[in-house]
């Protein structure tokens, strides 16, 4: 298992215990400083105050895998958060959203379009009028689209 798996896998119980989301963990070195970035969620968003609790509840265990300095870093996700799991797929029915695929459909590996629909391992994704199914284990890479709202 990867460090970002192991990583992922000790915080999740943790923010599930506060009624928080895990979207995502990276573990990221930037020159020669090493960076935890854990994305955290909930419905209405989180605040800082979310953020530093969680940061003071997983140090400790983070510390305790990772034996190299590092900086941990807790936010959200920000408005194009990734979708990671199956079911931010369903959840987010009906945004806007950037997806990359493993393998080619049409000659295309990049579609940019509505989710109107996740069913059965299926993301119905609306490109120009035209419903592209995309297979969940073909995502290679996927995120949300923020719209600005018309004045």
């Amino acid at each position: 298992m990867e460090i970002q798996e192991q990583i992922f896998a000790i915080i999740e119980p943790i923010t599930e215990e506060m009624k928080l989301e895990l979207v995502d963990v990276e573990y990221v070195q930037d020159g020669s400083h090493l960076f935890i970035r854990v994305y955290i969620d909930k419905d209405g968003g989180v605040d800082l105050d979310d953020c530093e609790k969680v940061s003071r509840a997983v140090e400790e265990k983070v510390d305790s895998i990772v034996k190299d300095k590092f900086f941990l870093e807790v936010s959200s996700p920000g408005l194009e958060r990734p979708l990671k799991k199956e079911k931010d797929f369903s959840r987010f029915e009906g945004e806007k959203a950037l997806i990359r695929t493993r393998q080619k459909i049409m000659d295309k590996r990049k579609f940019e379009g509505r989710i109107k629909k996740y069913e059965n391992g299926i993301i119905n994704l609306e490109v120009e009028n035209e419903i592209i199914e995309i297979e969940f284990k073909n995502v290679k890479k996927a995120n949300l689209i923020f719209e600005f709202e018309e004045i």
